[in-house]
């Protein structure tokens, strides 16, 4: 059974992931989009039938990516014309629409639809006349589309409940929560000593909460780590001259993350929680904190926080409270026995994260997909 992967970027590591899994059983081929503008991740599977198509685009305005993605569009479809793909696995909307109207060219064949996060445009209440209008064509486009879906990827339950119990049957669904790849992690020693630093290790958005963190970081004493890249370099020139602050960039998920996770204290996760996919997202951070045994610190009002203070492996605050930050960075800097109590939390919840069964669960699935 030949399976494309149709991704709009570079695969990232959740991607990887899939890529790793599914490559061992089937013939996995992959068809991306390099947009010329940002590439945050690089290839990682150079054993894999591999088709670049470059075509620059913009990479946050979907109205200025109209002309692009068609043009990508033409070329995904002579790709898979003449690739002939039993399952495409994909994920968004734009890629979803290019996988299912190569069923103009093919009929028998399943679609796989990943989300890791659910788009603003649709979740969030509209700002302009225009982002109305955008919202009505994508959530039209995605529930037409999605009657072509076999399968339903989530990495939060909750954006079924969110949105799409509304147009696409549970019995699809299959939850894929964005534990890590242990093996990736061999080489973690967990931090002894030193200056109290605290990571963000990730591609770097909702810039916001990150100079919050700055700020609190000078006021509390406690040093920071970036690791990764955003869509500008404001952030990284925010912390140009300042002692406390490592910008470490761009780094290989593969190779790099244990040693990046050797450097830090504890885990900073906290986004805008104004935006309803952040309030019922689960990011990758919660489940390498959790393994690291690194106290997570998230944004409150959010399933995130709601699941750290559950499981008692971190605290939440309000992203947009400076002084709270402080407050948490000061207590969990100088509070041995209030820290080393998270640790215990990671600890205890190790058993949580194992992604084999995960992993058991979706081969399954595609298996049935025959």
């Amino acid at each position: 059974m030949k399976i494309v992967f149709v991704l709009s970027h570079i695969p990232d590591p959740r991607m990887n992931k899939r890529i790793n899994l599914l490559k061992d059983k089937y013939d996995v081929v992959l068809v991306y989009w390099n947009r010329e503008t940002l590439n945050i991740w690089e290839i990682q599977h150079k054993d894999i039938e591999t088709y670049e198509i470059r075509i620059k685009a913009h990479y946050t305005s979907p109205v200025k990516r109209i002309l692009p993605t068609f043009k990508f569009a033409v070329e995904v479809i002579r790709y898979l014309r003449k690739i002939n793909p039993d399952i495409l696995y994909t994920e968004n909307i734009d890629m979803l629409s290019i996988c299912s109207i190569y069923y103009m060219f093919k009929r028998n064949f399943k679609i796989i639809y990943e989300i890791a996060d659910l788009n603003r445009l649709i979740i969030d209440k509209p700002d302009s006349i225009v982002e109305k209008l955008l919202k009505k064509v994508l959530t039209l486009t995605e529930r037409y589309f999605s009657k072509k879906v076999n399968l339903l990827i989530l990495t939060s339950k909750k954006f079924y409940d969110a949105y799409y119990k509304e147009f696409i049957s549970q019995k699809k669904m299959v939850f894929m929560p964005n534990i890590p790849n242990l093996k990736f992690f061999k080489l973690y020693r967990k931090k002894n000593g030193g200056r109290f630093t605290v990571g963000f290790i990730g591609a770097i958005r909702y810039k916001d909460q990150m100079k919050m963190l700055i700020e609190a970081s000078e006021k509390s004493g406690v040093d920071i780590l970036f690791a990764g890249v955003g869509l500008d370099n404001e952030i990284e020139q925010m912390c140009l001259g300042k002692q406390n602050i490592t910008y470490y960039g761009k780094y290989n998920y593969d190779s790099e993350i244990a040693q990046l996770y050797n450097k830090v204290d504890c885990v900073y996760s906290v986004y805008d929680a104004d935006l309803n996919n952040v309030k019922v997202a689960l990011p990758n951070k919660l489940y390498e904190s959790i393994y690291c045994e690194l106290p997570i610190i998230a944004a409150k009002g959010t399933y995130l926080a709601e699941l750290v203070e559950k499981m008692g492996v971190g605290v939440s605050v309000n992203h947009k409270d400076v002084s709270e930050l402080i407050n948490v960075l000061l207590k969990i800097s100088n509070d041995k026995e209030y820290y080393n109590t998270l640790v215990k939390g990671c600890n205890r919840n190790k058993d949580s994260i194992d992604i084999s069964k995960y992993n058991e669960e979706l081969l399954d699935r595609i298996k049935k997909l025959n």
